[in-house]
């Protein structure tokens, strides 16, 4: 979703937004997120990023 003071032509603006580091808000590290099935069949968000940081998730 654009924000109001930028378009979808700025490329500058684009560009800058794509290079902004997001980080987990658990860890602190770059998240990295799986979908696992679990045994029942049901599908649970799994975060690898806290796993790797020793962090229950």
């Amino acid at each position: 979703m654009a924000k109001k003071d930028t378009s979808k032509t700025n490329v500058t603006a684009r560009a800058a937004l794509k290079a902004m580091e997001v980080k987990c808000r658990y860890c602190g590290n770059k998240p990295d997120i799986v979908r696992v099935l679990t045994p029942t069949g049901r599908a649970r968000m799994y975060r690898k990023c806290c796993a790797a940081a020793g962090l229950a998730a």
